[in-house]
C-alpha cells in the first residue's frame, strides 16, 4: 500500500444520524454505536454495508435470493466483498471506521458551535498517518499543538458554562460540507479528554417513539422505545485503503488471472466514483448515501466527499 493512494473520505450528516448498537439496558433502548471510550464511532462493518448496496443501486442491479447477483454486480463485488458463502476472494477496498472529528453543540452565546477533544484529533491523526489528504493532516496536528502547548485560541466561546478559547482550521475538504458546517469558519473548541465524551453528550437527540394499533388509533402495549441520533450537521472522518493484490474474480474482466493489483485497484474505484459522484473541482468527488436506516422518517441522509480523485 502507498500512502499515496489513500482515500480521506468526510462525512457530513445532513440530517440526524442513527447508527446503532443494537437494544440497551440503559435510558436509551436504541443508542448509537460507541467506542471503549465513550465517543460515538460508525464501525466499518454499516459504513461498508451502505456503500456496497449504495453501489447496487448506482448500478440498478437486480438482486439474487435477496443479495447482489456478482455476476452482474461485479464492480460492486470486486471493490466491495463477494456476497456471503462465494468463495472467491474479499473486497480490494478496505474501510475503515467512521469517527467523529466535529460534533456541533449548543453554546450559550454562538448558538451553537463544534467541538472536537484531543482523543479525538489524535485517532483522526492516526489514520492520516496511513496517508491520504496531507492538508488536512497538516492541519490537524497544528491544531493539536496549539492545544497541548497551551497556545490560546482566538477568541472564547461559552460551552458548557465554561469560556473556552477557539481555533481556527479551515482545509479544502471542509469547504462546501453543508451550510451547517460553514460555522467551521468561525473556528472549533477543543475539549479535554476528560470532559469530552460528557459535554458531546449534551449534543445528541433523544427521540421517543411508540407504535399504534391501526384499528383502535391507540399506542400499543409495551411499544415505546427511546431512540438516539448524533445531530445533522455532525462530521465524521475515514478511508478507503487499497488492499491489493487481491484474488478476486470479480475484477478480472474475463482475464484467466484473478489478481487484481494496484492499476486494477484505481480503475474500479475510479469506474464507482465516477458513477455514483459529482466533482468539486481539484480531483474531489462528493455523493449523498442513506447510512443506518430510518429513511423513511427523514433519517440518516450523509453527504460523502471524497478527497484526490482517481488517478486514470
Amino acid at each position: 500500500m502507498r500512502s499515496s493512494d489513500v482515500r480521506t473520505l468526510m462525512v457530513y450528516a445532513v440530517t440526524p444520524l442513527h447508527v446503532g448498537s443494537g437494544r440497551s439496558g440503559g435510558v436509551v433502548d436504541l443508542p448509537v454505536q460507541r467506542d471503549p471510550f465513550g465517543y460515538p464511532v460508525v464501525y466499518a462493518s454499516s459504513f461498508k454495508g451502505a456503500l456496497k448496496s449504495f453501489c447496487g443501486e448506482a448500478y440498478d442491479l437486480p438482486l439474487k435470493d435477496g443479495r447482489l447477483d456478482c455476476e452482474k454486480a461485479k464492480v460492486c463485488c470486486c471493490l466491495f466483498g463477494p456476497e456471503r458463502g462465494d468463495e472467491t476472494g474479499s473486497g480490494v477496498v478496505t474501510v475503515t471506521d467512521l469517527i467523529p472529528l466535529f460534533v456541533p453543540v449548543p453554546s450559550m452565546d454562538k448558538g451553537y458551535v463544534y467541538v472536537t477533544s484531543k482523543y479525538l484529533l489524535s485517532r483522526a491523526l492516526d489514520f492520516l498517518e496511513l496517508g491520504g489528504d496531507a492538508e488536512l493532516k497538516n492541519k490537524l496536528t497544528e491544531l493539536l499543538n496549539s492545544v497541548m502547548n497551551n497556545s490560546k485560541g482566538t477568541v472564547g466561546v461559552d460551552v458548557a458554562g465554561v469560556n473556552r478559547p477557539i481555533y481556527k482550521v479551515e482545509v479544502k475538504l471542509f469547504k462546501g460540507l453543508g451550510v451547517l458546517a460553514d460555522k467551521l469558519k468561525e473556528g472549533v473548541v477543543v475539549l479535554d479528554d476528560e470532559e469530552g465524551s460528557e459535554i458531546l453528550e449534551r449534543a445528541y437527540i433523544r427521540v421517543t417513539r411508540n407504535s399504534i394499533d391501526l384499528t383502535t388509533k391507540t399506542v400499543k402495549e409495551k411499544a415505546l422505545w427511546t431512540e438516539e441520533y448524533l445531530p445533522q450537521g455532525t462530521i465524521l472522518m475515514g478511508a478507503l485503503i487499497p488492499s491489493v493484490p487481491k484474488d478476486n474474480k470479480y475484477c478480472a474482466e474475463g482475464s484467466s488471472n484473478n489478481v487484481c493489483d494496484g492499476a486494477c485497484f484505481e480503475k474500479k474505484l475510479g469506474e464507482f466514483l465516477s458513477k455514483v459522484s459529482e466533482g468539486k473541482g481539484d480531483g474531489v468527488k462528493t455523493f449523498f448515501i442513506n447510512l443506518g436506516g430510518k429513511e423513511t422518517i427523514g433519517k440518516g441522509i450523509i453527504k460523502v466527499v471524497v478527497n484526490g480523485g482517481v488517478k486514470r
